[in-house]
């Protein structure tokens, strides 16, 4: 029985193998068309077809060779042949292995840009790839991480179109995601708080539905991944540049607002010399100089209590 089709590329590499290698001539569906089996594969060689459809294909393939094998050794050795003519033009674990499992930050890359569709701006010269479907509503990293070995697998294209688009995504990855360092300086991995609030701010300032159209939360970690993965994700240089400074400038503005939480600004006029002499006090203390003021006036006023 032959039910090992993963994609229709495959059924129509079975097809061109059993057309060239046997007797065989051509092989058409038991239906009213008259088009061969090949002819009918290449026109509908969608993105990733159904299970339906591959069934239907291998179901054709067992019985065209049951009905030309003289004997069931036969049908079993063209089988095996065919098997694994099949499975030299299939990816391997090897030809995956880039895409580590352990690395979210890769895996989350990835997976935007094939859901996203954004490769296609990204990869233009020498790209066959037009689709590559992710089948699941992936929401944790495990699914995604699935979603994506099984898309570039199950995917309509040649095996070697495949490992040339993930060269691709290595030679970018490498020379333009990983060594862009900006918000991953900003953004503290550890400070829960912190990536909660870019988060927040992604969301509300530049992507309004971001978090419903691609990324779920599941955890609190899933906020500094989700922050770093969005900026990953932006193509257009000038624009990450331009979306990173209005994130820092936001952060500093909250930090300054977060940490004179509760205080109020005053202004009094003083000896001329007063400002150098707080610079020195300040200096030989490591105390700012807002501290300083406020001790001495604390002081003086805690001698008129007693």
């Amino acid at each position: 029985m032959i039910d090992f089709l993963i994609n229709r590329y495959e059924a129509k590499l079975a097809f061109s193998y059993i057309n060239e290698f046997t007797e065989i001539e051509d092989i058409e569906l038991d239906n009213e068309d008259i088009y061969s089996i090949t002819e009918i594969i290449n026109d509908s060689l969608f993105p990733d077809g159904d299970k339906v459809t591959l069934n239907k294909y291998e179901q054709e393939i067992n019985d065209v060779l049951y009905n030309y094998a003289k004997t069931e050794k036969e049908e079993k050795e063209i089988k095996r042949k065919l098997r694994n003519h099949i499975k030299k033009h299939r990816l391997t674990d090897d030809d995956l292995i880039w895409i580590n499992k352990k690395d979210i930050r890769l895996c989350n890359w990835i997976w935007y840009l094939l859901y996203s569709k954004s490769y296609k701006e990204m990869i233009r010269r020498g790209n066959n790839i037009n689709d590559i479907t992710l089948y699941n509503n992936d929401n944790t990293h495990e699914e995604r991480y699935i979603s994506i070995i099984n898309g570039f697998k199950k995917s309509n294209y040649k095996k070697e179109d495949k490992i040339l688009f993930i060269n691709d995504l290595k030679s970018i990855w490498s020379g333009k995601i990983i060594t862009y360092r900006k918000v991953t300086d900003l953004i503290d991995e550890k400070n829960i708080e912190q990536a909660i609030w870019a988060y927040n701010y992604i969301v509300k300032t530049f992507k309004p539905r971001f978090d419903r159209e691609y990324f779920k939360i599941n955890n609190e970690n899933d906020y500094y991944n989700i922050v770093i993965c969005y900026f990953d994700g932006i193509i257009n240089a000038y624009e990450k540049n331009d979306k990173f400074t209005s994130l820092k400038n936001a952060w500093s503005q909250k930090k300054y607002r977060d940490d004179n939480n509760g205080k109020k600004s005053y202004s009094f006029n003083m000896s001329i010399d007063i400002a150098k002499k707080l610079d020195i006090l300040a200096a030989n203390s490591n105390r700012s100089k807002n501290y300083i003021v406020e001790g001495l006036i604390n002081t003086e006023y805690l001698k008129l209590k007693k």
